[in-house]
């Protein structure tokens, strides 16, 4: 009953949030309010609600640590189906991801497995992007009259641009992999679809420029970037992919039998495969196992892959 009554009020606060929201707006453009006044009604709602969330999700937390949960699971149960759970653990695997890259590692990798990144380009709007910020922070600094209006829309614009860069992060730090016996394709961070090597019946480089967001159409699924694809993989039975999304109930999940992906080099998986520099067109699937394994043993006694 306590934990219902503590989600009941979460439900509220992020209600009232909203509201307050929705009449500073008003307020502000109608005139009646100026921005200062806007700012403080806003803090003099928000801070003190802020605060009887924090306590009410604490004193639930300690509730359930002490029925013998697990802190993590207690927090979980805490925080219920409140819609900022997903984003608030979206930005904290961003900003986990951004330290991985920083450092040069990587995340989720099978020791022994080959990793086959797909990163070619993706810096160029982030990077468009950061210097936009940057003009907009200077011209804004010159243009506005109140310095806390200055100080808060810089403090905004860095943190948009750290959670830009983070995100970039989760997808540069969870590349694609190949282990002994299988193909793992992943995305945000998330597995999409896991392919057994003897169920690869062809690869073939063919490029497609239809798709540059991930998607699973008629049966085939589409990992690109802003380049489209650059590889087509035939599956001799259907296996089961499923996309990541932010929101659990705009997740999807098919079978298919088809895959599209980009890969900044797609000869290396040719090259894996068949032992040789130069990609083929097709290859068979029991060369492929085999070469898969040499090469990860190779890769193996020649350095360890970060994790």
């Amino acid at each position: 009953m306590k934990l219902q009554r503590i989600r009941r009020f979460q439900q509220a606060a992020q209600l009232v949030t909203v509201i307050v929201l929705a009449v500073n707006v008003v307020l502000l453009v109608g005139g009646t309010i100026t921005a200062r006044q806007a700012m403080w009604l806003f803090v003099a709602v928000e801070v003190p609600l802020v605060c009887a969330v924090t306590l009410m999700l604490g004193i639930a937390i300690v509730a359930q640590l002490r029925r013998g949960d697990r802190l993590r699971d207690a927090a979980a149960g805490a925080l219920g189906h409140s819609p900022l759970r997903p984003l608030v653990r979206a930005e904290i695997r961003a900003y986990r991801a951004l330290w991985l890259w920083i450092s040069g590692r990587h995340s989720g990798i099978q020791p022994g497995a080959i990793m086959l990144t797909a990163s070619h380009g993706t810096l160029a709007l982030p990077t468009a992007f950061a210097v936009a910020t940057v003009i907009e922070i200077v011209v804004l600094h010159l243009v506005l009259p109140w310095m806390w209006l200055r100080v808060s829309l810089a403090v905004v614009s860095v943190w948009s641009l750290v959670a830009l860069f983070g995100f970039l992060a989760v997808h540069r730090t969870n590349p694609h992999y190949l282990t002994d016996t299988s193909l793992v394709l992943r995305q945000s961070g998330a597995i999409v679809a896991d392919v057994e090597l003897a169920n690869i019946e062809s690869l073939a480089l063919r490029p497609r420029f239809t798709k540059t967001a991930p998607a699973i159409t008629s049966g085939r699924l589409f990992l690109p970037n802003a380049d489209g694809t650059t590889l087509d993989l035939a599956l001799k039975s259907p296996v089961s992919a499923q996309l990541p999304a932010l929101i659990p109930s705009r997740r999807k999940a098919e079978e298919i039998n088809h895959i599209s992906v980009y890969l900044d080099d797609p000869s290396r998986l040719f090259a894996v495969s068949n032992g040789h520099d130069r990609p083929r067109s097709t290859l068979e699937p029991p060369s492929l196992t085999n070469h898969v394994r040499s090469a990860a043993s190779a890769t193996r006694r020649r350095r360890p892959v970060e994790n």
